[in-house]
């Protein structure tokens, strides 16, 4: 028999935030509810099962090093729509809040994105999120042709930002950016 106590343990949290979030006090976070599948030997692969039922839970893409970027929830989406638009397993989508204003006009600051995680070859040439090891950004990535060993040509739509040739292993790309949520 499990108890509570073992539980909050293994999900890294205090016994009482168990206890509310088996009262249905305090809601369950996506992440905890897979550790909870696993602790009760349920499973805690479940992209499959999301890939199957009518909605996708995305998560925000965070970096763990802008206080910004914590105020952004889950979001659900239809399966429908995602399914037309990504072969990613649930778990490899997610949300990033643009930060800044180099790529407008196609991306504003503060608009949202939604980020195939599964997708970190810029071949075809797209809009990424990457990573310089401070933050996350999006920017337009595309190999450079030719390169050896390979480089990925680094630019946005701002004419102040330079654009950068990186080697592969210089740049750690996050995913693609695959939709954006836009106010009309």
């Amino acid at each position: 028999m499990k108890t509570k106590a073992e539980l909050a343990r293994y999900l890294n949290l205090e016994p009482p935030a168990v206890s509310k979030i088996l009262a249905g006090i305090r809601q369950i976070k996506a992440h905890e509810y897979i550790k909870m599948r696993n602790f009760f030997g349920l499973g805690g692969d479940l992209s499959s099962e999301r890939r199957k039922s009518d909605a996708y839970i995305l998560e925000p893409l965070k970096s763990g090093l802008s206080e910004q970027e914590t105020h952004d929830g889950e979001w659900t989406i239809p399966a429908s729509i995602l399914n037309q638009r990504t072969k990613a397993e649930a778990d490899q989508v997610k949300i990033f809040m643009i930060q800044e204003n180099v790529m407008e006009p196609n991306f504003k600051k503060g608009e949202h994105v939604i980020v195939d995680l599964s997708d970190k070859t810029p071949s075809p040439p797209g809009t990424f999120v990457i990573s310089d090891g401070f933050g996350f950004m999006a920017r337009s990535c595309a190999f450079k042709p030719g390169s050896s060993p390979p480089e990925v040509h680094i630019s946005a739509i701002q004419k102040d930002f330079e654009p950068q040739i990186l080697r592969k292993e210089e740049i750690e790309i996050m995913g693609r950016v695959i939709a954006k949520i836009q106010w009309i």
